[in-house]
């Protein structure tokens, strides 16, 4: 991977439930190495943005277009815009939500599988979490990651 390469395409904002997206071309997936998620920087229409392409599989990836990044760019789910992006070698450490670390301190089964899990996942459910923009998300979505993980305690 050439991480100094910056990429250019278009696409279409497409929505997946209530999350507008772009599917990232496979030739810039590519370029990009095998990293399952890919810290980026960049611009959408010329707007700066940053961002992470998330892993869709077979080495695919796909850009969330955020609330902020839809209001700045002046563009909205359907519209074709033109990316420019490149690899974000700043780092972004991964931050344990306030809220998860209430719950998981309220739920000892919970946070004993937390604990357990490998580091990569672990990450991969903060990036997620960190990502979510409304309180009400990151609320729903860290019910969801202490019902996953107490059922996962069970299973074990």
């Amino acid at each position: 991977m050439n991480q100094n390469t910056s990429q250019e395409f278009s696409a279409r904002i497409k929505k997946a439930g209530v999350n507008p997206y772009v599917d990232i071309p496979f030739r810039v997936s590519r370029a990009f190495g095998k990293l399952p998620y890919v810290p980026i920087t960049g611009s959408i229409n010329e707007t700066p943005i940053i961002g992470t392409l998330v892993p869709t599989g077979g080495g695919r990836h796909r850009l969330y277009i955020n609330l902020d990044m839809r209001k700045k760019s002046g563009t909205k789910v359907g519209d074709r815009i033109f990316l420019n992006i490149e690899f974000d070698a700043v780092s972004r450490p991964m931050i344990l939500p306030e809220k998860l670390q209430q719950a998981l301190g309220n739920n000892t089964e919970a946070k004993i599988a937390w604990e357990e899990l490998p580091p990569s996942r672990r990450k991969e459910m903060l990036a997620y979490l960190n990502y979510l923009k409304t309180p009400a998300a990151l609320e729903g979505n860290i019910k969801k990651v202490i019902d996953i993980l107490t059922r996962q305690k069970k299973t074990a």
